[in-house]
């Protein structure tokens, strides 16, 4: 039950097409097989913004793509892998959370391509899907796999800068987008096939405790990708809804953010960027559209480097 009133509707609009020729007719991963969605010619994921440039993942057919600050769309690799989460370190490399082989290493200078944390110690992972990085250098990242409703063993993992992997959850109803507080006190997962956003205390030891449903939604597909403002408001891309639904730190409705005019109802995840930091971009995934919405505020994170993510 909720007392709040109907929060304002924000319309998105689109701020660039991956163009024709950057879309795939050849053979995809073994990922597309699996989906339940129709078939493609791609399927975005993961932006993010650094260095005045936006980065998205095309998960099926394993490629990063560049928008630069004309516009201008490129494919900046491609190789045998399934993309999905984005996050920038302090040196300007990026982690991806790759549903195949792992978490890995993308230098965007050289175009490179490595491993960086294949398994957990010698077991394969489920399929990572996103991931965070904190103050400190620590990155929490989801590993969703095929988990759901009758396989309620997803997992949620802290990477300490010492190499030490530490399993925050383990009974994930297929976590998906995760993101922190903007003190670091809390992270938020969403658990996508239970239609909810779970919401975990953080503890000085790195522990956590406690951990309860902050959000709770409907529809087939339930809330995907996440990200946080300043203010510490959450913004929650659903996917089957056509919506990023936005929720103050206490979980109060603010606002509904509504797909652009001509665009798809697919928003899977989102984050900010712009000159100031106030712009949210959009993944529409399906229709390969990134739109994007102007906030009042910036995007919690690490100025500069990746902000909002």
């Amino acid at each position: 039950m909720n007392f709040y009133p109907v929060p304002p509707v924000i319309q998105a609009e689109i701020f660039v097409r991956i163009p024709d020729a950057l879309r795939c007719t050849g053979q995809p991963t073994e990922w597309k097989g699996g989906s339940a969605s129709p078939p493609s010619d791609l399927f975005l994921e993961g932006p993010t913004y650094h260095n005045g440039e936006l980065y998205v993942t095309d998960i099926p057919y394993g490629r990063i793509l560049k928008i630069d600050a004309q516009n201008q769309v490129t494919e900046c690799v491609r190789y045998d892998g399934e993309p999905n989460g984005l996050v920038v370190r302090d040196d300007g490399c990026m982690i991806v959370a790759d549903y195949k082989q792992g978490l890995l290493l993308f230098d965007p200078v050289t175009k490179n391509v490595s491993s960086f944390l294949t398994r957990r110690n010698l077991e394969r992972f489920k399929g990572p899907n996103d991931l965070v990085i904190s103050s400190k250098n620590e990155i929490y990242f989801t590993d969703q796999g095929q988990t759901g409703m009758t396989d309620q063993t997803g997992r949620v993992y802290r990477l300490c800068p010492d190499g030490r992997l530490d399993c925050l959850v383990d009974n994930g109803v297929s976590p998906n987008g995760i993101a922190l507080s903007p003190d670091e006190r809390f992270l938020f997962v969403a658990m996508t096939r239970s239609n909810a956003v779970w919401r975990l205390p953080l503890h000085a030891d790195g522990s956590t405790s406690k951990a309860g449903l902050f959000f709770q939604s409907f529809g087939c597909a339930g809330p995907d990708g996440l990200a946080v403002d300043e203010e510490g408001s959450l913004f929650i891309c659903h996917p089957s809804l056509g919506s990023v639904f936005v929720v103050d730190s206490e979980g109060v409705p603010k606002a509904r953010i509504v797909t652009a005019p001509g665009g798809g109802k697919n928003l899977t995840n989102c984050t900010f960027g712009g000159e100031d930091g106030k712009t949210i971009f959009i993944t529409d995934s399906m229709k390969g559209n990134v739109q994007r919405v102007r906030w009042h505020c910036r995007g919690a994170g690490k100025p500069g480097i990746d902000v909002g993510r």
